[in-house]
């Protein structure tokens, strides 16, 4: 019973935060929050993939991880920006539509790079490996220079000690 007591009042108020600020940023509508859950899916899918890239190929580090929550920051107003710009010029979605499909292509591409390189291939169509080919070169051109800047800190630590 106690438990209750804070949850209600804990999860009613999210509730009425949450909803009129996704609606602020993103819209009204079924198909705007279903357009949106699918939109953070494959921010979540591309972070899943990309994290476990990193840790197979030796190229995660948290300075790393934590400077590509701005990317995303960056990637979850974009929407919004198409939003309020719909508003203010009287349009029915087509900014919203327009910056959504555009970025969602940018993450569908790198999260299947990343599948690529978690070792996961065998579940990318050829299509889209052929499709995806120069991000997963640039990924691992990138995965290299961390692995190399690892090493040469490391190497540094070592002579110093």
């Amino acid at each position: 019973m106690k438990n209750n007591a804070i949850a209600f009042p804990l999860f009613g108020t999210a509730g009425g935060t949450f909803i009129p600020v996704f609606h602020f940023l993103y819209g009204e509508g079924p198909t705007r929050f279903a357009i949106m859950v699918l939109y953070l899916g494959l921010i979540g899918l591309d972070w899943i993939a990309g994290y476990r890239a990193s840790k197979i190929d030796g190229s995660y580090a948290s300075e790393y991880g934590i400077n590509g929550a701005f990317p995303t920051a960056f990637l979850l107003l974009m929407p919004a920006v198409g939003h309020l710009i719909d508003g203010i010029l009287g349009m029915p979605g087509i900014a919203f539509g327009f910056l959504t499909a555009a970025f969602a292509l940018h993450i569908w591409k790198s999260m299947t790079a990343n599948a690529i390189r978690a070792g996961w291939e065998k579940w990318v169509p050829e299509w889209a490996m052929s499709t995806v080919s120069d991000e997963v070169e640039h990924k691992l051109a990138r995965a290299r220079e961390r692995i190399k800047r690892k090493t040469d800190m490391l190497n540094d630590e070592d002579k110093g000690a």
